[in-house]
């Protein structure tokens, strides 16, 4: 294998993306710049221009001010109102799509909780199959259309 700082822009970038996907899967834990670096072998500058061109190609969506991770879709790097148990561990997601992308990223069953967004505050339980199968009595509803979504991913 090339060493990673010999690696081209593009390669590097595709390095990076497996890296955090390979962290997310083993330690249950969005990454930070610092720990790609060093899973990497390589220096955090280069992780973090590798990170700020992924985020240009909205591979992740990045704390607000920064090119650490929030999102790695479907996975949040922090606890959120959509918590997601899988694999045995226990996940947060960003929206309720994210939610139940969790368990088919994880090739498993899960168990979705949240609350009702209309105001009521309602618990919602799904429990998804590992096929994709969904049970529970929830309506999704996205108010941005797909197209719009990066226009602001903060309130998307």
């Amino acid at each position: 294998m090339t060493a990673p700082d010999q690696l081209t822009d593009e390669r590097l970038d595709h390095e990076v993306r497996t890296a955090i996907a390979a962290s997310i899967r083993d330690r249950g834990a969005v990454p930070t710049i610092a720990e790609v670096a060093g899973r990497l072998r390589t220096d955090a500058p280069r992780v973090d221009a590798a990170f700020g061109r992924l985020i240009d190609g909205h591979v992740f969506i990045a704390r607000r001010g920064s090119h650490e991770i929030y999102a790695f879709n479907p996975f949040c790097s922090e606890p959120t109102d959509f918590s997601v148990h899988a694999a045995g561990r226990d996940w947060s997601a960003i929206c309720g799509w994210d939610a139940l992308g969790i368990p088919a990223a994880l090739g498993t069953s899960g168990t979705i909780r949240t609350r009702c967004g209309d105001g009521c505050g309602e618990a919602i339980v799904i429990e998804v199959a590992p096929g994709g199968a969904a049970t529970g009595h929830a309506v999704f509803h996205s108010g941005v259309p797909a197209r719009h979504s990066w226009d602001d991913i903060y309130f998307t």
